[in-house]
C-alpha cells in the first residue's frame, strides 16, 4: 500500500519525507493555486524533495489540450504522473496517452463506471473522490472497497489511490479496505502519529530512568 501526500507546500512534504512513508505527492490546480505557485514551479520543486512519482494535473477540457499538457509534463521532471479528470474527453485522450506510453491516470472520480472505464483504458490511476463522495450522500469509502473488489477480481493493473481523505477514521477504513494508495493532507498524515498513551508511557519510562543520562554514556 501506497501513501502519497496531497500538498504543493514544500517544507510540508520536506517535513513529512523524513518520517519515512511517503511514496509521493499529488497535485492539483486548487491546490497549486494556494500555494501562490505556477505548476511547472510546484512539481518541479516537488521532484526535488520527494522520491517518487509527482501527479500533475491538466487543465485542458479538450483532447487535443489533454495529450499536450500531459506530455508537456513529462519534460518538467523524470517521475511526473498526468492526472486527467473523469470527462468523455478525459477518456479520449487517456486512451492516446496509453498507447504513447505517457505515464496518465483518472481523477475526479465519483463513480465505479468511470472507474471501470479508466481501469479499461490502462490507467496508471484511478482517484475517487472520498469526502466529495460522502458530501454528495454517498457512502466514500464503501465506493472505493467496491472499485478495489472490481479491479482485483479482473487482475487490472491500475492503481486505486483514494482522494480527498479527510480524516484518519476515514483513512483507517480505506486501508482495512485493502485500498492500493492513500493520498492526504499533511495535516491528516501527521495525526497518524500521536497518541496519548504513547506519550503516557514514554513520560513513565523518562521519571523511572531519572536523571541517569543516556545508556550509550555509561
Amino acid at each position: 500500500m501506497k501513501l502519497y501526500l496531497d500538498t504543493a507546500d514544500r517544507d510540508r512534504i520536506t517535513e513529512a519525507a523524513r518520517l519515512g512513508v511517503v511514496d509521493g505527492v499529488t497535485t492539483n490546480p486548487s491546490i497549486v493555486a494556494a500555494a501562490e505557485l505556477g505548476y511547472r514551479e510546484a512539481v518541479t520543486a516537488i521532484a526535488d524533495v520527494v522520491d517518487g512519482p509527482v501527479f500533475a494535473q491538466v487543465l485542458a477540457d479538450d483532447v487535443e489540450g489533454i495529450v499536450r499538457e500531459a506530455r508537456g509534463y513529462q519534460e518538467w521532471a523524470d517521475d511526473v504522473v498526468a492526472k486527467i479528470p473523469a470527462t468523455r474527453p478525459g477518456f479520449e485522450a487517456l486512451a492516446r496517452l496509453r498507447d504513447e506510453d505517457v505515464p496518465a491516470g483518472t481523477t475526479v472520480v465519483f463513480s465505479i463506471e468511470q472507474a471501470v472505464l479508466a481501469a479499461k483504458n490502462d490507467a496508471s490511476f484511478v482517484a475517487p473522490y472520498v469526502g466529495r463522495l460522502d458530501d454528495a450522500g454517498e457512502d466514500g469509502v464503501d465506493t472505493v472497497r467496491r472499485i478495489q473488489h472490481i479491479y482485483d477480481t479482473y487482475g487490472f493493473e491500475t492503481e486505486v489511490l483514494a482522494a480527498s481523505v479527510r480524516n484518519t477514521t476515514q483513512a483507517v477504513s480505506l486501508y482495512e479496505a485493502g485500498v492500493d494508495a492513500v493520498t492526504l493532507s499533511p495535516d491528516v498524515l501527521d495525526d497518524h502519529v500521536p497518541h496519548p498513551k504513547t506519550d503516557e508511557g514514554v513520560a513513565g519510562f523518562e521519571a523511572a530512568w531519572g536523571d541517569r543520562g543516556s545508556p550509550i554514556d555509561e
